[in-house]
């Protein structure tokens, strides 16, 4: 479910990570690291970034699987 930001919810985050695949939680986490190491980033939008992965780009590829199956 959707918030009115267009967020999901952080139930919606967790099963959305539940349903990753092996290869596409090391893929995130890698993407995620890359996100953190970056110091040139301010803290602010560092966490926005970081929260964009866990509320967009996850349950967008856990749909997309879903999708295709």
């Amino acid at each position: 479910m959707e918030t009115k930001k267009g967020n999901f919810s952080n139930d919606n985050t967790m099963e959305s990570i539940q349903k990753l695949t092996e290869q596409d939680a090391k893929t995130f986490l890698n993407l995620i690291y890359a996100i953190l190491k970056d110091n040139e980033i301010p803290s602010e939008k560092l966490i926005s970034q970081v929260l964009s992965v866990y509320e967009k780009k996850i349950p967008r590829l856990v749909k997309a699987r879903q999708d295709n199956n």
